[in-house]
């Protein structure tokens, strides 16, 4: 039960905003836009107006840069006009209920397939394929043998660094307050930063400093093209998803939030090892290989700071607002940031089926069940439907996935 004082519910600032609160909305694919990748404006107006708390932080699921970058069908982009004014309108509702509304820009790599790409081979740092089958989800609810992407020359590393300064530009020209870049997940990013992956040999490859640099130019571009106190990156450093397993994380992602450390962005959002070493929820978690010690959720939680931990990272960003997520409830939300080992805390799932859910979180409220089947489907079931608490609705939605 939360206290008078509730850290949650205390204030803090990014660079160019005073927040109300520390409960974030997390960045979730829902897979509710057309086919060109404009979205349902009517939809997720909705849906987001009904998670905005006045001076509450919102990160968008994520919006793609290009065509090329498109994974998943019915996912939204940033790269057309229709896209921009239909984004609009979906920005003013956040505002008119006075949230503050990022971007998060995503380009997804090799984790694609020709039916999401034009027919094109996906790009990525090198040619070698995920193993399998890409599950699409969405619509078309199908799965897709993956194949050899289309290894980066430097021509197609400076196209994709534009993309994603245009999608910026676009974000802001569409009312967002600031884009988050989507640099985890073994999405396109990604692939570049894992030593296990990429196995180039040019200047993009081999040496930490090399593989850093690509997404660091994406960075620098987005910060060229908008600002950096607009500028946000996630990272995801013990993913295990789409064959991420650089040979020293600790190494490969230090000297990359150091960098990052250094552009004064607006945030850096760092995935939990608690959720990606363990989850047994999420959309490939069937493919997680569990590498990791025995002991559980409360191994990982006692870790050392040389083993699984996002310490090392806050040490690192001194001077940084970090925003953490993954597998938190309110108490241990309220612990990651009393211990200063995050500023805020950034909830997905259950953000689904609890449009109230800071409110929830701070007084202790009956969470709803959130349903998974509803995640990636079209229309408005699962999406808009979830109730704010009434004591009514706490018995009708008793939790089913908690």
């Amino acid at each position: 039960m939360a206290t008078a004082d509730d850290v949650l519910a205390t204030p803090f600032a990014l660079p160019k905003h005073g927040l109300s609160h520390r409960v974030v909305l997390a960045p979730m694919t829902r897979m509710r836009a057309a086919d060109s990748g404009t979205p349902d404006t009517k939809l997720m107006s909705e849906y987001y107006a009904q998670r905005t708390t006045k001076g509450g932080l919102m990160i968008s699921e994520g919006v793609v840069v290009g065509p090329r970058g498109k994974g998943f069908p019915n996912t939204p982009g940033l790269w057309s006009e229709e896209q921009v004014e239909a984004w609009k309108r979906i920005t003013q509702t956040v505002h008119d209920h006075g949230g503050v509304f990022f971007a998060q820009i995503w380009h997804v790599g090799r984790v694609s397939v020709p039916s999401q790409t034009g027919g094109l081979p996906p790009l990525a740092s090198v040619t070698t394929p995920l193993p399998g089958t890409h599950i699409l989800f969405g619509a078309q609810n199908a799965r897709e043998p993956y194949v050899p992407s289309q290894a980066m020359t430097e021509i197609d590393i400076a196209s994709v660094i534009l993309e994603f300064a245009t999608a910026a530009k676009n974000a802001i020209r569409a009312g967002f307050d600031g884009v988050e870049i989507h640099s985890g997940n073994g999405y396109l990013l990604d692939t570049f930063l894992h030593s296990n992956i990429n196995t180039r040999t040019d200047r993009y490859g081999g040496s930490v400093e090399n593989r850093v640099r690509f997404p660091l130019e994406v960075v620098d571009a987005v910060i060229g093209a908008v600002g950096s106190a607009r500028v946000a990156v996630r990272i995801a450093p013990f993913h295990v998803l789409q064959e991420t397993k650089d040979t020293n994380r600790l190494e490969t992602f230090g000297e990359y939030v150091r960098r990052l450390e250094q552009r004064r962005l607006a945030y850096v959002h760092i995935v939990e090892p608690r959720y990606d070493q363990l989850s047994t929820e999420g959309a490939f978690s069937d493919a997680i290989q569990r590498s990791v010690v025995g002991g559980g959720e409360k191994a990982v939680e006692k870790s050392t700071p040389m083993g699984l931990s996002i310490w090392p990272f806050r040490h690192i960003l001194e001077q940084t607002v970090l925003i953490t997520a993954g597998g938190f409830d309110a108490d241990s939300a309220r612990s990651a940031i009393a211990e200063g080992r995050a500023d805020a805390v950034a909830f997905g799932r259950h953000f689904t089926s609890n449009p109230d859910l800071p409110r929830r979180l701070v007084e202790g409220l009956l969470l709803s069940g959130y349903d998974r089947k509803t995640f990636y489907t079209l229309g408005s079931k699962g999406l808009v439907d979830f109730a704010s608490y009434t004591e009514g609705e706490a018995v009708k939605h008793m939790p089913r996935c908690l």
